[in-house]
């Protein structure tokens, strides 16, 4: 795919934005103000790319954030998800820091009231796209403010980047249940059960005071998916702002301290009824030192944590005629980071991610780790990161 400057053209789209106002208007004098969403005062923070339709995105987590000064707020939304229970985009909308709320989009553009009947004043408004990709992908067309807009809140210092599956984007943290066999079925994927802000990243990023961006896909893997395919493979969905749409992701323009691959999971679960039923040592080792050696060329200083988990440990063996073999990822991305490591590469650490237990911590949707697996994770991954890699 040939890469596209897309943020020196978003940076000529932002420019030609309006300075704020200083002066706070009478609670009588409150008009409501249409705010583009290419306006520079509407903070973003996730990948996302300009287009005529707006500022379009689709990875869990993508949060948008206004101030104003006013008493109610409106957004412009153009959605294209397709509906129903697994295709519905939901969003947490809060105000003030105040607890969130959800809000269910429908496809195609539509106003979504925020906040009204406000205390006329300064306020804040958070919009943060609970749903992933594979749920649909969304363009905010503008905000309306009842008042004026006025410069964004601060961002904080420390800036992570979180790689990964489905465990990353929060699929299923909304439920929480017991298997009561092994044979038991685990509820299926709906979209309003999935919550980055419950997952492991989230909570971590929380705890370290960090501004954080997923880049994630469920059922995708570094050399091969889930269903076995082997397109649109992690690595190549870190070039795009936005996947399965064409625009490129300009790294210049955003740098991460810390980076956290959680990969691996689906490359070891996939091929259950075929030859490939283990995965293949050398095609994975090979795709994930591609996949090292292109972070450190985006990011020269970025800390890069590579983890897997919690669902499994990467370990995974078959018996044919009586004959055990076995293969094991979580060795193999063990072995990655000690030949970066060797060659000279002292910021590329390896943390190693306890297996979930069902019968204490409960499951999500599909097996997936449950909010109390999450927040274990987080409390493991944070003390890593504080005693080892941020020192």
């Amino acid at each position: 795919m040939k890469r596209r400057n897309v943020m020196l053209g978003l940076c000529a789209w932002l420019a030609a934005c309006t300075a704020p106002s200083v002066s706070n208007p009478s609670p009588g004098a409150l008009t409501w103000v249409t705010v583009p969403a290419s306006d520079a005062r509407l903070q973003y923070t996730g990948r996302w790319y300009g287009s005529g339709a707006g500022v379009v995105f689709s990875h869990p987590g993508m949060t948008i954030r206004a101030r104003f000064w006013g008493d109610a707020v409106r957004m412009r939304l153009n959605d294209f998800g397709l509906g129903g229970d697994v295709g519905t985009n939901y969003f947490d909308v809060s105000l003030d820091g105040g607890p969130p709320k959800p809000l269910a989009v429908q496809r195609d553009e539509s106003t979504y009231e925020l906040a009204s009947g406000l205390e006329p004043g300064l306020h804040t408004v958070e919009i943060l796209k609970r749903t992933e990709s594979s749920v649909g992908h969304s363009a905010l067309v503008a905000l309306e403010v009842h008042g004026e807009l006025r410069e964004p809140p601060a961002r904080p210092g420390l800036r992570m980047e979180f790689v990964g599956d489905s465990i990353t984007c929060g699929y299923g943290t909304e439920v929480a249940l017991i298997p009561d066999s092994p044979s038991w079925r685990a509820p299926t994927f709906t979209s309003k059960h999935e919550n980055p802000t419950r997952s492991y990243g989230w909570l971590t990023a929380r705890n370290l005071g960090a501004e954080l961006v997923n880049v994630c896909y469920s059922g995708h893997g570094v050399y091969r998916n889930l269903d076995m395919s082997t397109s649109d493979l992690l690595p190549a969905i870190y070039e795009l702002a936005v996947p399965d749409q064409p625009a490129a992701w300009d790294s210049r323009g955003y740098s991460p301290d810390v980076i956290v691959i959680n990969a691996g999971t689906n490359d070891a679960f996939a091929g259950f009824g075929t030859p490939q039923f283990l995965p293949d040592e050398t095609a994975f080792k090979t795709a994930y030192r591609k996949f090292l050696a292109r972070l450190r060329e985006l990011h020269p200083k970025a800390r890069i944590v590579c983890t897997l988990g919690s669902m499994t440990d990467g370990y995974k063996q078959q018996e044919v005629e009586g004959t055990v073999t076995a293969a094991h990822v979580g060795e193999w991305v063990t072995d990655l980071v000690a030949e970066r490591n060797r060659a000279g590469d002292d910021r590329v650490y390896r943390h190693l991610m306890t297996v979930q237990n069902p019968g204490a911590d409960g499951v999500g949707e599909d097996w997936h780790p449950s909010a109390a697996t999450h927040q274990k994770m987080a409390e493991s991954l944070t003390r890593f990161l504080q005693e080892t890699v941020l020192r």
